[in-house]
């Protein structure tokens, strides 16, 4: 016999309603996805997701930092050179590239997206400093990283990028082990 919504946990239906929400911002992006959209895909009424959400913007970072929890866990997880997981990493925010320019343009208005971009940013920097150690001299590590990780950025928030980020990144890494 089906459960009713009530018997199951909290954990539970917020995890299905985020997966619900993933999809639709995936496929919708942020302006083109409505909390009463995700409340319609999950099957719940749309003043139901504001139990779990106090607004889109929550939502969103929801979803964001859920992809990006999965994505720590898998990346640590890796062995390798620290570019190969800078590289992973750098795919695996490739694949849902479509949500970046979101992040860019939502962040200065949303402090819980501004707060998962300040995690993503530190975790990108994190595996760009990493990644430089042995290409560039201790006093310049910080500042390398830096110009790394603003090289993501910059090549995520364009909603037309000419090249793929990655492109860019590996040219930077080479020119600084140059």
């Amino acid at each position: 016999m089906p459960r009713n919504r009530q018997e199951v946990p909290r954990e539970e239906r917020v995890d299905a309603l985020l997966a619900v929400a993933e999809e639709q911002f995936l496929a919708h992006g942020f302006a083109g996805t409505s909390v009463a959209e995700i409340a319609r895909a999950a099957g719940i009424e749309p003043g139901s997701v504001y139990w779990y959400f106090r607004t889109k913007d929550h939502a969103f970072a929801a979803v964001l930092n859920r992809l990006l929890d999965g994505e720590v866990d898998r990346i640590g997880g890796l062995a390798g050179e620290p570019a190969d997981r800078l590289f992973a990493a750098l795919d695996s925010v490739e694949r849902r590239r479509t949500l970046h320019p979101c992040v860019a343009e939502r962040a200065p208005h949303a402090p819980p997206v501004m707060a998962y971009h300040a995690r993503l940013h530190e975790w990108l920097h994190g595996l760009a400093l990493a990644a430089v150690t042995d290409l560039v001299p201790e006093p310049d590590r910080e500042v390398a990283a830096e110009a790394v990780v603003a090289t993501i950025e910059g090549g995520l928030a364009n909603p037309a990028p000419t090249r793929p980020t990655s492109t860019l990144v590996r040219y930077l890494l080479a020119a600084l082990a140059a």
